[in-house]
């Protein structure tokens, strides 16, 4: 009998081995869609079909080729394998797995692989894509496509947002259904060659942090590297510049017209989809609407339960942050925000301190109303929260209204602070 973990180490390896996948394959529990399922075990599974219908069947078609070969029956994985290639013929998984099938049917005992029929690189990337896509479907936590991320603490009036698990190779599309964020495609998805977590320019890695799409490139306008269009996004934000982050170019785009999928680590720096993909997600990308992007290095899911709790926390410390600031009480207001490096750097904290103190002893009443846009849990960074919102300010001598950002981050004390506000 042969363990998760070491079916993981199988997919690793260089070789694809005909006996060795029946083996692996069959001693893990597999999520069969004909099986009979608890109730939520149900709603996962259609969950995850909306992936499969966005991209005609391709992640489907090349799963049950899996299945097939796990089930010792190779004439009938060829026999998927035909089919799926035909459908989709850049396909190279496809390729990949109707050779070892068929290697299997005469007697072979290990794939193309080992016969040099392809690059070494290129065999670990379709191996990778094949691992992501097959992980996907068996992932320990099962339903957690019932779960949400714990990114999406509030979406407001955003009709979609984007997550990525860059672990896992996924990108995720939210729907906006009245104030609550569900699931309405999932879809196989490639990063950086070298991996995520940019640090500077040209080392090849895709971003981490909370960012927007802010146009759209049509396919023709573009080399046939970046597929049928691309949706940049706003790398570097304001956090990646004061963390002297570099780099440009960051988009959403899709494959060249030789390719259906690369390898989970094959961009630029960029996240990319199939063409097929890119496409469907493409009618619900606004780049008038800001369709926020969070590029995530793993997910945590929550329960709607436990997201409602976290989300609840955070916004009692906004609360205390409006009350101080209405009570015109300086110190309890100033103690909110971080001295050192305030303002990421954009300001001088006495300076900003005397002035706020002489502005109260002006007044003799504050009210503050804030209507609340988003509100995520920043990817990548422990205790850290980025806040949007409208604010309608009203004074004695003074009103208006204005839209603001905040980022909050949890120092060393356990105490939040304001680290940027603008």
């Amino acid at each position: 009998m042969f363990s998760r973990k070491t079916l993981s180490n199988y997919f690793d390896r260089a070789l694809w081995s005909l006996i060795a996948a029946t083996l692996l394959i069959s001693s893990v529990p597999q999520l069969s869609y004909s099986q009979p399922a608890s109730d939520s075990l149900s709603a996962a599974i259609e969950a995850e079909l909306h992936a499969h219908s966005a991209n005609g069947q391709y992640e489907a078609s090349v799963l049950a080729i899996i299945d097939a070969i796990n089930s010792g029956k190779l004439m009938h994985a060829v026999e998927l394998a035909d089919a799926h290639i035909q459908n989709f013929p850049k396909s190279q998984v496809g390729h990949l797995m109707r050779a070892d099938a068929l290697s299997g049917l005469t007697g072979g005992l290990s794939s193309v692989a080992s016969n040099g029929a392809l690059p070494k690189d290129n065999l670990q990337g379709l191996l990778h894509q094949l691992r992501n896509r097959w992980d996907h479907r068996h992932q320990q936590d099962s339903e957690s496509h019932l779960k949400v991320p714990a990114n999406l603490l509030d979406i407001g009036d955003h009709p979609f947002v984007v997550v990525a698990d860059m672990q896992r190779g996924r990108l995720y599309l939210y729907k906006n259904d009245e104030g609550q964020a569900r699931l309405m495609r999932d879809y196989y998805m490639s990063v950086g060659a070298a991996g995520y977590g940019k640090q500077v320019e040209g080392d090849n890695k895709t971003p981490i942090g909370v960012y927007s799409i802010n146009r759209y490139i049509e396919g023709r306008a573009l080399p046939d590297l970046y597929g049928k269009g691309a949706f940049p996004v706003d790398y570097p934000n304001r956090y990646d510049r004061f963390l002297k982050r570099t780099g440009y170019g960051i988009w959403l785009h899709g494959t060249p017209s030789d390719t259906y999928a690369r390898s989970p680590w094959a961009s630029e720096g960029c996240f990319v989809l199939s063409n097929d993909d890119l496409l469907d997600i493409g009618q619900y990308l606004s780049p008038e609407k800001r369709t926020p992007v969070i590029l995530s290095d793993s997910i945590e899911w929550l329960s709607r339960a436990e997201l409602a709790e976290r989300r609840a926390s955070l916004l009692a410390v906004i609360d205390q942050w409006k009350q101080d600031w209405e009570s015109l009480n300086t110190q309890a207001y100033v103690s909110h925000y971080q001295s050192k490096n305030f303002n990421l750097g954009n300001g001088d904290y006495r300076t900003w301190l005397q002035r706020k103190a002489k502005i109260n002893e002006a007044k003799t009443f504050v009210q503050v109303d804030l209507d609340i846009q988003s509100l995520f849990a920043y990817p990548g960074e422990k205790d850290m929260f980025v806040v949007r919102y409208n604010q309608r300010y009203l004074s004695d001598n003074f009103s208006g209204e204005s839209f603001k950002e905040q980022l909050w981050k949890r120092d060393q004390s356990g105490n939040w602070r304001i680290i940027y506000e603008g």
